[in-house]
């Protein structure tokens, strides 16, 4: 197989096994077999993370040709060495085709059993003699739409039933790229903007949020741009809709219920102006650490473990509430690609009802004219417009003022938000 033009330096065989080794921990150590992590694990830096995300992209894609190539029933185990495989085959630069195929099955002859690293070998070796990325998308052309589009069936086919084929197209493409890193300066950044940053336009929904990025033809470095605290932090468009409509005023009492990591609740921070008082809450004490440390500085905020479902805050003692809820996350699976692959029928109705009951335990915190803003980064209907009107038809003391749905594209993820006041 003629691998791609300009790679670099061709990589030792064993960083190829520990980078192999890296993805099987990875895959394996998920809650879904299905599933990729979130990030990679720190031992590995970018070339697994990016091993991770590009067998991410094109799982479908992988599996149906393995599947068209392979003269048996593959194994999850098996399955998981040859995405990686087909990863550095086809996406990846610097180790000769010989050497991808001698790590995977030396990898499966090691850990699993000469039987299995001979059915590895024989199917990488007839896939290495189709030829190069070019030849994988020929052996496309008869697939599936939902393979041809990098999404798993049951997805492709529950979005059919609500977006236009056209649509789904244009999110698959544009789920294959990287998203773009956006920084948003904050309130009390004082330092000099860096050059490297060009400015974007405002969005309609934030007006006043500084959003930047990186200039074309710039380099910058993110650890030293981040480098200092409250003066930079990494927030895509979407994520500024939730804040911006619960418009929080100087002195209110205000709660975010599903705070980590901390993004939304540093809005709210800076709208309080160090007045009134932000109450954090997560589930997850390791995730409040992130939250701690992206809120350092303020002093009018109290940050604590506790479940949405049983909130830890009196009846009736808040003016405004944020309750950005655990979601499918379909609207960013530009940044997270495991998405898709995590998602499911059935997964979609457990979120639906966790929302339901988010929303019907945490109202008792507002107080009459209390504020609630309802947010996901979700697509779906179910979690978003529906499961408002659904809260509306279970409580006439609550009234709709605005909802908003962002749906994904080049400048911004997907997200949906509500407005709601609690009237009396």
């Amino acid at each position: 197989m003629q691998k791609k033009s300009g790679s670099g330096r061709i990589r030792e065989k064993s960083t190829a096994l520990e980078a192999l080794s890296g993805v099987i921990l990875a895959l394996s150590g998920s809650n879904d077999e299905h599933a990729l992590p979130k990030q990679a694990s720190s031992g590995q830096g970018p070339l697994l993370q990016n091993l991770l995300f590009t067998i991410s992209r094109h799982r479908a894609s992988f599996d149906f040709l393995l599947d068209k190539y392979s003269q048996g029933k593959i194994r999850p185990r098996l399955r998981r060495v040859l995405w990686w495989a087909l990863a550095e085959l086809y996406f990846l630069d610097g180790l000769p085709d010989a050497a991808v195929v001698d790590t995977a099955t030396g990898y499966v002859k090691k850990r699993y059993s000469n039987v299995e690293a001979g059915f590895v070998n024989a199917l990488l070796r007839r896939l290495t003699a189709l030829g190069g990325k070019e030849n994988l998308l020929a052996e496309l052309a008869d697939a599936p739409a939902y393979v041809r589009l990098e999404l798993p069936e049951e997805l492709y086919l529950h979005w059919r039933k609500i977006w236009p084929e056209e649509t789904i197209a244009r999110w698959a493409e544009l789920w294959q790229r990287p998203a773009e890193i956006i920084l948003r300066r904050c309130c009390k950044a004082n330092r000099q903007l860096p050059a490297v940053l060009e400015k974007l336009p405002e969005f309609s929904w934030a007006p006043g949020q500084a959003l930047y990025r990186i200039a074309e033809g710039q380099t910058a470095n993110l650890t030293e741009l981040l480098s200092v605290p409250g003066e930079f932090y990494i927030q895509d468009p979407s994520t500024l809709l939730a804040p911006a409509l619960l418009s929080v005023n100087p002195g209110e009492r205000v709660a975010d219920l599903c705070c980590a990591p901390g993004g939304k609740s540093l809005l709210l921070l800076e709208a309080l102006e160090d007045q009134g008082m932000l109450y954090c809450r997560d589930r997850s004490e390791t995730r409040l650490e992130r939250v701690r440390e992206n809120l350092a500085g303020y002093t009018n905020v109290d940050i604590a473990a506790a479940d949405a479902l049983q909130a830890d805050l009196p009846e009736a003692s808040l003016q405004a509430l944020l309750l950005d809820v655990p979601c499918s996350n379909t609207g960013v699976i530009r940044r997270r690609p495991d998405v898709r692959w995590t998602w499911s029928n059935s997964k979609l109705q457990e979120l639906v009802t966790l929302q339901s009951a988010i929303l019907d335990s945490s109202r008792k915190l507002l107080c009459p004219g209390g504020r609630l803003v309802y947010s996901t980064c979700s697509i779906e209907p179910e979690e978003n417009s529906a499961q408002t009107a659904r809260f509306l038809q279970r409580y006439p003391d609550f009234r709709l003022l605005k909802e908003q749905q962002l749906l994904p594209d080049e400048r911004h993820d997907g997200a949906y938000a509500a407005l709601m006041i609690k009237q009396g």
